[in-house]
Order: C-alpha cells, then structure tokens, then sequence
C-alpha cells in the first residue's frame, strides 16, 4: 500500500479529522500547518490528518510551547522510524503553480514511484489557480511568498525534530527538498523568513533541487532572492528547459525577468562550487516540457543518481558544456 506524506498551510474542509483541505489558506493563520499522511488502498486515496496543529498567535510566531500542541510529532516519529529502520531518506516536495490538495498528492505518489525508497513528504499550499490565468498567476504568486514562512516553519520543526532524538534512535539518513516551478518561489520566501529569524544559516538539507524554477534568471546574485540558498544545503542543482513554453509565457506575457527555469543561471560562474546546473532541453519535449521531474524518464534517472549523492561529473547521460559552466543531459 503507497504511503506519502504531507505538510498544508490550506483550509481543511472540517475541523476535526479533516479528510482534504481547500484552495485558501488555514483560517487559523496563513502559517498554521496541518500534518498527515495520504494512502493508496483499491484505486482509492485515504487522508489521514493529525488530530492535533501548532497553534499561532496572530503574528505568526509560536504561541508559548507549554499551551502549544503539536500535531508533527506523530508524523515526525514515524518518518524518522522509516529513515532509521528502512534506511530511507526522506524527500520534501514543493509543488507549482495551479495545482489543488489533491493535485499535489497525486505529484507526491509519482515521486514515490519514481524513488522508492524514499519518503516522499509533500508540502502543499494554496495553489488552485482558476479560469481566469491572469488573475490567477498573480494571486498564486502572491499566495506564494506568504506560504514561505509556513514551508520554514516545517521544514525547522522536522530538522529539530531530527536532531533533538536520542544517538540510540538516530540515524545517519538525509533530507532533501525538490522544489517545482513556482515552488521555486515559495522557497525564495521560505528561505528569507530562516534569514529573518537567526543570525547565521545552518545546513539543514543534502541536495536542494530547483525543477523549471518560475524564479529569475539572476536570483543567485541577490541577497532577497536566493543568493544564501547553498547555506542550506551541501549541494544546489538547477534544472532547465531552454523549450519550456510555460516559462516563456510567464517571462513575456506576465512582466517578468528572464527565468531560471528556461533560461538557467544568468551569470553561472558567478555562484558557490556546489550549484549545479542542468541543462534538460535535449531529452525533453511535449507535454512534459514543463513537468518532465514527473514525465521524462532521462531526467529521472539523473535526479536519482543526483539524490543517491554520485559526482556531478561521473553521472551518466550528461557531458559538461564548459562555456556555459552547465551540464547537458543526453539520451541514451
């Protein structure tokens, strides 16, 4: 039976035991998470939430942790008993734009398929765009920034979480955070709340990867974009799709920079040794041109290679293109 994860700062449909959550944000709080786990029974898809949620004040900051409930410790204990009994490691996923609860469910269950021995925990926000496109990009991205301190706030509590067990429960697995399209952007957010809250980054994640990022082409240069981003982790790949027509439209018709999603990093000798960038275009085409982390079979298999830890130079189907300090994935 598939089992995934999930983290949501969205509506749940009912108060208690809520069996899906909606397209606006907790009516809690924009950063009130909900934590469960969703599973695969006869073609049926069964929602388990948490009883219990971290409680918020109206600023947003914890309430007083002797008054405060957590609804992670459940999910937190039975992901780490995965890691430390299975030897799993565990992958977050941030989804894009226009996509509901379940959307970002069905996303999480082809990750599972595509890397099984991983557990797939999906951070969903409120991201159901709506018949009206222009409208909808903007309200979504808007959506967007305000869901980044939630994805902090969880992604602090499961690494806290992590840390703070016993050396007798530990293990020695790693966390990862794959982020899509505009997730990309929430994880801008995300990363600039962690700013606001402490002195200095520490690394919290193994491999962070940006796939068809709806970010600018010049993020990695600014300090407000995604320039302290390798803080967080050991290594930073940035997949790209010079034919990705959703990135083209979002350059052209929504006012936006250039992005890194279509066009990679815009000055790419220019960041830290440990990002990585990927060109995609040769291996990907048609209607995956925009989702191919969940459709193009050559760009599986090099995120599994790039998850599994192998050198960036040693990974098969792709040749270093020096000019342009990127690699490009080829077919077999």
């Amino acid at each position: 039976m598939e089992k995934i994860y999930f983290i949501t700062n969205r509506n749940p449909n009912k108060k208690s035991k809520p069996t899906g959550f909606g397209r606006y944000f907790n009516p809690d709080g924009m950063a009130c998470l909900r934590f469960g786990s969703a599973q695969k029974k006869a073609g049926k898809t069964i929602i388990s939430t948490a009883t219990e949620k971290l409680q918020v004040n109206a600023e947003g900051t914890a309430e007083d942790p002797q008054r405060s409930r957590y609804g992670s410790q459940k999910v937190f204990a039975e992901l780490q008993e995965s890691m430390r009994e299975q030897q799993r490691d565990t992958l977050i996923f941030v989804h894009g734009y226009n996509n509901s609860f379940r959307d970002s469910l069905r996303s999480g269950f082809q990750l599972a398929k595509q890397f099984p021995n991983m557990n797939i925990v999906v951070f969903s926000w409120p991201s159901d765009g709506s018949m009206l496109p222009w409208l909808a990009y903007s309200s979504d991205r808007d959506d967007a920034a305000a869901s980044g301190p939630a994805l902090a706030r969880g992604l602090l509590k499961f690494t806290d979480y992590l840390c703070d067990v016993s050396k007798d429960t530990g293990c020695d697995q790693r966390i990862h955070l794959l982020a899509h399209s505009m997730g990309v952007y929430v994880l801008r957010h995300s990363l600039q709340y962690y700013r606001s809250q402490t002195a200095r980054l520490t690394r919290v994640l193994e491999q962070i990867i940006l796939i068809a990022a709806d970010e600018d082409s010049d993020a990695f240069e600014f300090e407000y974009k995604l320039k302290s981003l390798p803080q967080l982790a050991e290594k930073v790949s940035v997949y790209f799709n010079r034919q990705d027509r959703v990135m083209a439209l979002s350059d052209l018709s929504k006012g936006n920079p250039e992005r890194l999603g279509q066009a990679g990093l815009q000055l790419p000798f220019n960041v830290p040794a440990k990002v990585c960038q990927i060109d995609c275009s040769r291996v990907v085409g048609g209607l995956a041109e925009h989702n191919y982390h969940l459709k193009n079979q050559w760009v599986t298999a090099d995120l599994q290679a790039v998850l599994a830890g192998e050198d960036a130079g040693e990974i098969s189907n792709r040749f270093y293109q020096q000019d342009l300090h990127s690699f490009v994935l080829k077919k077999s």
